[in-house]
């Protein structure tokens, strides 16, 4: 018996000399980006303990995602929204949940759950974690945007994207990668239209109109005399008709009557307003991680 753990304790002793011999694992240049570490909490940030909140979240999957979602959501199965119950809003520390688990919902098909305390614990912190963010959602944090497959993403841009009717990664887009972080990057691609609280570039306090936007919408007012005007669209009604032209940065109205003078807009970034019904989580990533690469 002493000589077959003498044998063991050798056998560990060298495994591990073994180990701080080898050489530190290759880097694969390929290798999807490993996680954010998480950022140090804000000023006044309610604190939940991650890994109760990973493991009610995988409880939630596994057991209700098919109704609720993976985010409580809401899934297929048409469960409503968790975050906006009032048993869930109105719980303390999973009392309220659990009590509501063991009875279920049989006249809306929803069975009844019998969890360990622990299960209901962690489930809650998922539940109430999730609405503390949705309802300070300065407080998020957002990790792993680059998910997608860049050559992909460049196919995509070059081709069904149709991206490059209007773009070049050798022209406006050169060394986007650098200019901004994935996140905004991936913003700006899906709604590009300002980032400023009237849609603008961001003015004096924060706010500009979105007429002063490089690419506000345009307008042309045609008068009964064939005269045109054309500027970027401040505003337009039934009565009047407004644009602001950057060349002289002046601002003209003209009234409207029974359609006169005739007005036609147009917006420069049409063609993204329509590829916002029709991105997929998949073309997102992979444009983003695309771009995100010309640096």
């Amino acid at each position: 018996m002493r000589i077959m753990r003498a044998v063991l304790a050798a056998s560990v002793l060298l495994g591990a000399v073994g180990l701080q011999g080898q050489a530190p694992p290759e880097v694969r240049p390929d290798a999807p980006p490993a996680a954010a570490p998480p950022r140090p909490p804000r000023p006044g940030e309610r604190q939940f303990d991650p890994a109760a909140v990973q493991r009610g979240q995988e409880l939630l999957t596994a057991r209700c995602g098919f109704c609720h979602g993976t985010n409580a959501r809401g899934g297929a199965g048409g469960g409503s929204d968790l975050t906006r119950s009032p048993i869930v809003q109105e719980d303390e520390d999973g009392q309220q949940i659990d009590a509501f688990l063991k009875v279920g919902r049989p006249e809306r098909n929803m069975p009844k759950f019998e969890l360990t305390g622990a299960e209901v614990k962690d489930l809650a912190t998922f539940l109430h974690s999730a609405i503390y963010l949705a309802a300070n959602r300065r407080f998020y944090q957002l990790l792993d945007v680059l998910q997608g497959d860049a050559k992909a993403g460049q196919a995509f841009f070059a081709g069904r994207g149709g991206c490059t009717a209007c773009h070049s990664p050798t022209g406006d887009l050169a060394g986007v990668g650098a200019k901004y972080d994935a996140a905004t990057l991936q913003q700006r691609v899906v709604m590009p239209r300002g980032t400023g609280r009237g849609g603008g570039p961001p003015g004096p306090g924060g706010f500009s109109p979105p007429h002063l936007e490089r690419n506000a919408l345009k307008a042309t007012v045609t008068l009964a005399s064939g005269e045109a005007f054309t500027g970027a669209l401040v505003r337009s009604t039934d009565f009047e008709v407004t644009l602001y032209d950057p060349e002289t940065r002046r601002i003209r109205t003209w009234l409207r009557r029974d359609d006169l003078p005739k007005v036609v807009v147009s917006d420069p970034l049409q063609a993204h307003v329509e590829r916002l019904r029709k991105w997929t989580d998949t073309d997102m990533h992979d444009v983003t991680a695309y771009l995100a690469g010309l640096k």
